[in-house]
């Protein structure tokens, strides 16, 4: 994944994620990654943490609808975003908006990455 373009890299989270696709959002993290999400609860760190949160945000969650409320903004190796989320299960709550920043390392794989809502 060198050298990956950021916005292609939370373009493809958000597509993996959304259809629960557990594998292939691992894949997108680095190894020493830091999950934030939401901000203000404890920080996974690490695959191992990341690979639990998403197991089990997948599980309850099921698949979901994300789109994209104006474009990502890139500032150096960090991309700050707002997207609206929504669960796919007849009688869920409204989708949501979400503001997400991440950080994509050298190696093209997310470094760092916080969500609010």
């Amino acid at each position: 994944m060198a050298e990956a373009d950021p916005i292609r890299v939370f373009e493809a989270y958000l597509e993996r994620h959304a259809v629960n696709d557990l594998a292939g959002v691992l894949e997108l993290f680095a190894p020493e990654a830091l999950v934030e999400d939401p901000v203000g609860s404890p920080v996974h760190r690490g695959l191992d943490a990341i690979r639990a949160f998403y197991a089990a945000t997948h599980r309850q969650n099921g698949p979901m609808t994300i789109d994209r409320v104006g474009p990502a903004l890139l500032g150096g190796d960090e991309i700050a975003a707002h997207v609206r989320a929504g669960l796919d299960k007849p009688g869920s709550p409204p989708a949501m908006d979400v503001i997400y920043t991440i950080r994509v390392g050298a190696d093209g794989r997310i470094a760092s990455l916080r969500a609010w809502y």
